[in-house]
């Protein structure tokens, strides 16, 4: 067990393109665990590889992990190293920035249980996005919720999602509710979406000419009160609501909710045609 967290010299170890690769997807989802990173960048039959390379990344002090229970997967972030890499890699982000943005070793072994299973749910969609935007050929952006408040929109979206196809991106900001917020707080938080979605700063802040909201919940239950609170809502057309074990696939999926379709709708219809409507469905 201990062993596992000590980090051992290393001596003759080059990076390879997919290393760093790795590392750059961990600055993105702030947090991923070793069978996460596999499903991006290994084969199924390789995941022995995969976890010896993250054993080298890890010694060598580009990644970090997070303590965890003896069964529970590897959970890494970025180390010394990787945010070193990071800050010359992202000319956008200053080292400072970085060191904001990248993830945390956090406490005891308690914290990945009760405080990382937020982190991990948005890392699994960052995954399932760019997989799904992979085998459709599209471009993919993706800003974590960290990027996301050094920005100072106004809103507190937990990630911000754009792919694109022949020159055109859909875009769309991240929402996912597991425990549902008092209606005073569900109303303020769609009242400011409703602002910054009017002040139409996101096209100078994300370079998109239409965004919308991709809300995902844990039950039916969960997201018909989400439904309900958006409905009142002056943009509700923006909003999408869907559930999170639908996810696998959300970008094409028909899985969601939305105003002006009493049917399930899909985000996006790959790959040649990219539906807008107000960041909703034509």
């Amino acid at each position: 067990m201990t062993r596992r967290f000590e980090r051992r010299r290393r001596a003759n170890i080059r990076l390879t393109e997919r290393d760093f690769k790795v590392i750059e997807a961990v600055f993105e989802a702030r947090y991923m665990t070793n069978r996460m990173i596999a499903r991006l960048f290994y084969k199924p039959t390789t995941f022995s590889w995969c976890k010896q390379r993250l054993r080298y990344l890890f010694d060598l002090g580009y990644l970090r992990k997070r303590r965890v229970y003896m069964n529970e997967p590897d959970i890494y972030f970025l180390g010394l190293k990787g945010r070193r890499y990071v800050a010359v890699t992202y000319p956008e982000y200053t080292q400072e920035e970085v060191n904001k943005i990248a993830g945390v070793s956090g406490g005891d072994v308690e914290a990945p249980m009760l405080m990382m299973r937020h982190e991990l749910t948005l890392s699994r969609l960052y995954v399932n996005a760019r997989l799904e935007a992979r085998e459709l050929r599209l471009s993919f952006r993706w800003k974590n919720s960290r990027m996301l408040e050094l920005m100072r929109l106004g809103i507190e979206p937990d990630a911000f999602l754009a792919v694109g196809y022949q020159g055109e991106e859909r875009a769309a900001f991240i929402e996912f509710t597991s425990v549902l917020p008092t209606r005073r707080e569900m109303r303020g938080k769609i009242e400011r979406y409703d602002a910054y979605l009017e002040s139409l700063r996101w096209q100078q802040d994300f370079g998109v000419d239409q965004i919308g909201v991709l809300w995902l919940t844990t039950s039916r239950n969960k997201a018909q009160h989400i439904w309900e609170a958006v409905w009142g809502a002056r943009y509700r057309d923006y909003f999408l609501v869907g559930l999170i074990e639908d996810a696998n696939e959300f970008l094409t999926k028909p899985m969601w909710r939305w105003s002006e379709s009493e049917e399930r709708v899909s985000w996006i219809v790959p790959p040649e045609r990219v539906l807008y409507a107000q960041g909703g469905r034509a």
